[in-house]
Parts: C-alpha cells; sequence; structure tokens
C-alpha cells in the first residue's frame, strides 16, 4: 500500500464501516491490504487540521510509534482526543503496517476490532486498541508508562494484559511505578526473570488481580507513590524488590 505524509485526519461512520469491512475481508483471505482511499477519500475521513502532518513510516516498536503519535497529538490540544474513534481508527489504517505487520507466510494477524478500530465507551474494549491505549495512557503516566512501551507494536503482550485490562490499575501513577521497581530490570531494560509467570510469590498476576484490588479496599492508591505502594506489600514481595 503506497501512503505518503499528510495531514491528520479521522474517518467518518463511512470510513469505520469500510475500515472494518477491509479487516474482515483480509481475515477471510480475500484481501491482503487496506484500501488506499481509506486514507485520503473525503467521503470516508475528514482532515482534523492543516497543522499537523505524519509520515509514512515503519515503526519496529512500541516505544516509538507511541512516543511519536504523542508528539503529535498533544498539539491538537483537545480534551477529548483520546476518546475520538475515528481519529485513532484513522492512525490504525494509516499505520497499518506497524500494527498488523505481514508475517513470512503472506498473511496478517488481524485479531478483534478493537485492536484496529477503537471503541471508545468501554475500558475492557479501549484498552486493546494498538495505539490509542499505549499513547494515553504514556500522556497520564509519563516516564512511568515504560513498561507499558515494551515489545512490537503489534503485541500487547502479556504484561499489557496485566495492567491495562483493569483502569483504575492502568491509570494509577503509584501502582505502575510499584510495578516498575518490583518487576522492571534497569540495568537489563527489561522485564525482571519470571516476573510474568502464571504462579508463584510476589509475580506481576499475583500483584494486579489478588493483592492490589485487597488494597485499593483500604487505602487511597491514586495518593500513593511507588516506593509508598511497595511499601505496603506483604512479605512475599520481599524477593522482588531485591533482585
Amino acid at each position: 500500500m503506497m501512503r505518503t505524509k499528510t495531514y491528520i485526519r479521522a474517518l467518518n461512520e463511512k470510513g469505520i464501516d469500510a475500515f472494518r469491512n477491509a479487516l474482515h475481508q483480509i481475515t477471510a483471505g480475500e484481501e491482503k491490504d487496506i484500501p488506499v482511499e481509506l486514507l485520503s477519500d473525503g467521503f470516508l475521513s475528514d482532515i482534523i487540521t492543516t497543522n499537523i502532518e505524519v509520515e509514512p513510516l515503519k515503526f519496529t516498536t512500541k516505544a516509538e510509534i507511541v512516543i511519536y503519535i504523542y508528539e503529535r497529538i498533544v498539539k491538537l490540544n483537545k480534551q477529548d482526543v483520546y476518546y475520538n474513534q475515528g481519529l485513532w481508527s484513522w492512525l490504525s489504517a494509516y499505520y497499518f503496517d506497524s500494527v498488523c505487520p505481514v508475517k513470512s507466510d503472506g498473511t496478517r494477524r488481524i485479531g478483534a476490532d478493537d485492536r484496529h478500530i477503537l471503541n471508545p465507551e468501554e475500558w475492557t474494549r479501549y484498552y486493546r486498541h494498538l495505539i490509542a491505549s499505549p499513547v494515553r495512557l504514556y500522556h497520564e503516566l509519563g516516564n512511568s508508562a515504560e513498561i507499558y512501551l515494551l515489545g512490537s507494536p503489534d503485541k500487547h503482550g502479556d504484561l499489557m494484559e496485566q495492567l491495562a485490562s483493569r483502569q483504575e490499575v492502568a491509570t494509577c501513577k503509584g501502582i505502575i511505578e510499584a510495578a516498575s521497581l518490583l518487576y522492571w530490570d534497569e540495568a537489563k531494560n527489561k522485564i525482571k526473570i519470571g516476573a510474568r509467570n502464571k504462579d508463584g510469590k510476589g509475580v506481576l498476576r499475583r500483584f494486579t488481580q489478588a493483592t492490589i484490588p485487597q488494597f485499593q479496599m483500604t487505602y487511597d492508591l491514586n495518593a500513593m507513590n511507588g516506593k509508598q505502594v511497595v511499601n505496603l506489600l506483604p512479605s512475599e514481595y520481599d524477593g522482588w524488590k531485591s533482585i
């Protein structure tokens, strides 16, 4: 699909329907790519502003695409920008080769529509969007969102599923800072070995699914920083503090 530098746009209702239909056709093996007119046809999308342009880059890491898009989206200075279904769906179409690359067998892994077409109504579906979700978290958490920016643009991964599937966890800076203090290996710039295991003392799954929900019933974790949250944790987490 040929793409050129362009003003940032938003799909309208017809454009969203066309995008959804294209995703389903690719999934069924009827097409290999989305139609190029989806990106610029005035019948399917509208220019949001002539002050912001995006380039047809191919991103290999989630951090690259998130920071690139954030630096442009923030210029819109609109309160509801992170709920704009047309905008984020258009960005997914524009950067389709990054969020849905062609695999070695010539196919693409489309997955659920929510990965590409933003659902702004429900967080349990919103967070699945491959671009909007990590960009919004980066906006809200700043450098504390580093743990969300791991891996390639086309995958959320288990870490994102564990931390971002519940909004009260995903957007609480203290909780995310605590998770980083426990599970992020600063020296190696990666998640500590074993942190993503399904079972074990103090693993990430235990942290997000059992311990944090229990503490949220008693403490105002939104008013705490990461170190304060870590200091609340029971002894099963002591090993992660010292790794």
